[in-house]
């Protein structure tokens, strides 16, 4: 199989230090690779291109190579056919899209985000049951008043380093967006329209008569399997086969997407994540996925004006 890896450093640099460690050490001594072209994308991220029998065997290989002395870059290895064939991302949002949790931030208004805090942070891991957390949570948030919540909300929200950089290159080539989020309509649909995505999906808070949250949901979760469907509904709504999409989390609760679609990106995710995500990306930009899909700096500066 005709296969790529990329190595991203989490620096301004890839220094020839690394770049030897990468040929020698790893690619020679441990996957046996004989023969392999290569190619820079930029100063901090290089192309290897090589035939490999087992992906799954290299690909472990490369997280268990990684992860021994905590290196600072990032190892990517992928089919090459279909490295550009991407047609659809759906990127979860709290922690991705966005720097917040935003379950966090409604419970700062009751000065209670310690305790939700320490929920999510567990749910995340995969240490509890999403749905379960989730209901943990959101009952911990009765009471609040909800009549300007929302408003409140977005001003509070940043949007992660090279996101809107990162789907504004997908926009221009042609790729169907969505953000699929086990947090909140109302901020999904926001970050929707901030970066220009496609659908939005996210849970429905409670409300009752006196416009407070009532500690409940309405409606279907949006949890991990939920997240897969949405992925193969939005691929099967454009015709697009799921081997071309990719999804990009940080929590638990976003594996299944990524196992669902043709490649997932975990990104600064928790080590559970880490460990079992197809890829990981662990640098402080998302668009640095543009390198992950083999354009150069000035691919991605054309693609950019």
């Amino acid at each position: 199989m005709s296969t790529t890896l990329t190595v991203i450093s989490h620096f301004h640099t890839l220094s020839q230090v690394v770049l030897d460690e990468i040929t020698h050490t790893l690619l020679i001594d441990q996957l046996s690779i004989e023969s392999y072209t290569d190619k820079r994308l930029s100063p901090r991220a290089h192309d290897f291109y090589f035939d490999i029998s087992d992906l799954n065997k290299a690909r472990s290989t490369i997280k268990t190579f990684s992860s021994s002395t905590g290196r600072p870059y990032d190892i990517i290895i992928q089919p090459s056919a279909t490295r550009q064939n991407k047609k659809l991302f759906v990127f979860d949002m709290d922690s991705t899209l966005i720097y917040q949790e935003v379950i966090e931030l409604i419970a700062a208004y009751a000065d209670i985000e310690d305790k939700v805090a320490e929920i999510t942070t567990r749910a995340m891991n995969g240490e509890l049951d999403f749905n379960q957390s989730l209901a943990e949570r959101v009952a911990l948030l009765k009471g609040i008043d909800a009549t300007n919540l929302w408003e409140e909300l977005k001003e509070k929200i940043v949007i992660t380093k090279g996101v809107r950089e990162l789907t504004k290159a997908l926009k221009r080539l042609g790729v169907t967006m969505a953000v699929l989020s086990g947090g909140f309509i109302p901020l999904a649909e926001y970050v929707k329209g901030e970066l220009g995505l496609d659908y939005a999906y996210a849970n429905t808070l409670g409300v009752d008569e006196h416009k407070r949250l009532d500690g409940t949901t309405i409606g279907t979760i949006v949890n991990g399997d939920r997240k897969a469907e949405l992925l193969l509904e939005i691929a099967g709504k454009h015709g697009i086969d799921p081997k071309d999409a990719v999804a990009v989390g940080d929590g638990a609760n976003d594996l299944k997407m990524m196992r669902t679609g043709g490649f997932g990106i975990a990104w600064n995710a928790k080590p559970k994540v880490q460990l079992e995500a197809p890829a990981c990306l662990n640098t402080d930009s998302l668009q640095d996925v543009l390198y992950i899909l083999g354009y150069t700096d000035e691919e991605i500066n054309q693609l950019l004006k």
